[in-house]
């Protein structure tokens, strides 16, 4: 339904408040008639131009998850785009367009921030959760990084909590732009993330000869940093067919700091001057480093962890 998704080139800013900045922009489909918009947040650090990171909802929609995030990233100088994917195009798991449908307007998102004067076009990343985060990495592959965006430059770097990696085990072409990325994720996830990911962690690196870098935690569940009280839906992604989510403080806390890291290490260093924007003496591509005063585990084999450590 939504396979042939053309991108617009105009920006319109709908609105502006201390709550930040409604910009609206369209995937055009001769039977598609409704546009997208995100809300723009830019950080107060006197920067004429900034980093960014375009931010993915989950299947149900724009939630506290980006408030959780926006804080950290605003002070760290980095705006976030935060897109609504949702309105107008599906209301539940039920109606939800297939993946690819998401992949042309995460692109579309990308585009749009480019042309914004506010912002630094060699420094844009993406973030998403569940959904979002299964489009953080679809955004990764070279091949469509060149569908969608022709010669232009891609995504900066790349953040996905949860992304439901099962596809991506039968995956022919696994070839990466070679941006950083991070996958964070629970061992016991109702997608399966506890196998899929180191399962696609492995695939990446014999394949694409890419090691991306992987937090896991022991005992969370799928939305681990979404602050609501536990809950079940149908979803004919999940094991069984039945979603579970719940809160984890721990997790989504020690989250926070491998999210900004990344960024900070990739995005708002001054340095940033490659192709897919990593900064020079930053965080290598896909390494796995933990953060300062933390150990990561013992030996190669070892992933799982108390606290969220990057697993080798």
């Amino acid at each position: 339904m939504l396979a042939a998704l053309f991108l617009s080139t105009g920006v319109a800013l709908a609105g502006a408040s201390p709550q930040g900045s409604v910009i609206t922009f369209s995937f055009l489909d001769p039977q598609q008639k409704h546009g997208l918009h995100g809300t723009l947040y830019l950080p107060d650090n006197g920067s004429s131009r900034h980093p960014a990171l375009v931010v993915i909802h989950g299947t149900m929609g724009i939630d506290s998850r980006n408030d959780f995030y926006r804080e950290a990233l605003l002070k760290e100088g980095i705006a976030t785009f935060e897109v609504d994917f949702k309105s107008g195009i599906y209301s539940s798991p039920l109606n939800r367009p297939h993946p690819s449908a998401f992949l042309p307007m995460t692109f579309a998102a990308l585009k749009e921030l480019c042309q914004l004067p506010s912002i630094d076009s060699d420094r844009v990343g993406v973030m998403g959760y569940s959904l979002g985060g299964h489009m953080a990495v679809d955004a990764a592959f070279a091949s469509d990084r060149k569908q969608w965006m022709g010669d232009e430059r891609g995504f900066a770097a790349h953040v996905a909590f949860y992304p439901v990696c099962k596809p991506y085990l039968e995956q022919a072409d696994l070839q990466v732009t070679g941006a950083p990325m991070i996958i964070l994720y629970g061992t016991d996830d109702s997608y399966g993330e506890g196998a899929n990911v180191p399962a696609f962690k492995r695939l990446l690196q014999a394949k694409a000869n890419f090691a991306v870098t992987t937090v896991e935690y022991a005992g969370a569940s799928h939305a681990f940093n979404h602050n609501v009280p536990p809950e079940n839906h149908w979803d004919p992604v999940a094991i069984g067919h039945r979603s579970h989510t719940a809160w984890s403080a721990d997790a989504a806390t020690d989250s926070l700091d491998h999210v900004v890291h990344l960024l900070h290490e990739n995005l708002t260093t001054k340095y940033c001057t490659s192709r897919y924007g990593r900064s020079h003496g930053g965080m290598g591509i896909g390494d796995s480093r933990s953060l300062p005063g933390r150990s990561t585990p013992s030996t190669p084999d070892s992933r799982r962890l108390v606290r969220g450590r990057p697993c080798n």
